[in-house]
């Protein structure tokens, strides 16, 4: 093991206490706040910006294209930008730090959201508002034709007996 690695588990021996019962999100609390401490101490500072030495190598410059009449054209945007960084979510997690699962989506959420990409297929140009709103309109016509199906069961129940 590094001795970093034996430093960090000596001051987390030190930090608990054997008697008292932890739960998960208490030890990794605990050994996280442990674990920068220990590396606080132990990593060296940096200095603030490194001294420019001639003739050390530059940057890479930009690559230029050049067209028919010899004039400079920028090199596609694509390879000078730099890739998309992975956005980090975060999750509710209960007492003891596991992470809580939604729950499953409604009948009304499943079907406004298949209703939505059969619309924008049949008409990929509309707004997502209008988009929005016909799924809606054929979510209360479907209920609504639920809603007399069951009423003339209903019905039908009623005056036999």
């Amino acid at each position: 093991m590094s001795s970093m690695t034996t430093a960090i588990i000596a001051k987390f021996t030190e930090s608990i206490d054997t008697d008292k019962e932890y739960g998960l999100a208490e030890i990794l609390s605990i050994l996280s706040a442990d674990y920068k401490a220990v590396k606080a101490i132990t990593t060296p500072t940096k200095s603030a910006k490194p001294a420019k030495v001639p003739g050390a190598p530059r940057k890479a410059a930009k690559k230029l294209n050049f067209d028919e009449d010899g004039n400079s054209i920028e090199a596609d945007s694509s390879e000078s930008e730099k890739k998309p960084r992975k956005k980090n979510v975060k999750r509710e997690r209960d007492a003891d730090g596991n992470i809580i699962k939604k729950r499953a989506p409604s009948a009304y959420n499943i079907f406004v959201a298949e209703k939505i990409a059969e619309i924008k297929k049949e008409n990929p140009g509309i707004d997502s508002k209008e988009v929005f709103k016909k799924a809606i309109e054929a979510w209360n016509q479907k209920k609504a034709e639920n809603f007399i199906a069951t009423s003339s069961e209903e019905d039908a129940n009623n005056s036999d007996e």
